[in-house]
């Protein structure tokens, strides 16, 4: 059953909306590509898309969206790479600072991205 939009308060009249939502671990190997296709027909728009990254070690790691297309069957493509921390953390900002330092590099290790996804207003 899906989830619905909460009522605004003081909307007399209006009616909760469905709220498409997914959500997926994806595997990913060293290098950090990224690609994943959402389920098509659960979005009406380009979802809003959150994530968390789970890895073991001491490094920091990001993730860089570079592409989210809404595809005509209604499938949404969810592209990018995962980049870890070159140092330690308690060093990032540091080295952040020097101008052309860039902390973050291609993941050396595989790691896995859990991402959702929920319908956009």
């Amino acid at each position: 059953m899906p989830r619905r939009k909460p009522l605004g308060l003081g909307s007399p009249g209006l009616t909760e909306q469905p709220v498409a939502t997914w959500a997926k671990a994806v595997a990913v190997a060293v290098g950090g590509a990224v690609s994943v296709t959402i389920p098509a027909g659960i979005f009406t728009a380009l979802p809003v898309l959150r994530h968390t990254i789970q890895a073991t070690g001491t490094r920091d790691y990001v993730f860089r969206c570079s592409g989210l297309v809404l595809n005509a069957d209604k499938s949404v493509m969810v592209t990018g790479v995962i980049r870890e921390s070159r140092t330690m953390p308690a060093v990032i900002a540091t080295l952040g600072a020097l101008a052309g330092f860039d902390t973050f590099q291609a993941a050396t290790t595989a790691v896995t991205l859990h991402l959702s996804a929920e319908d956009s207003d």
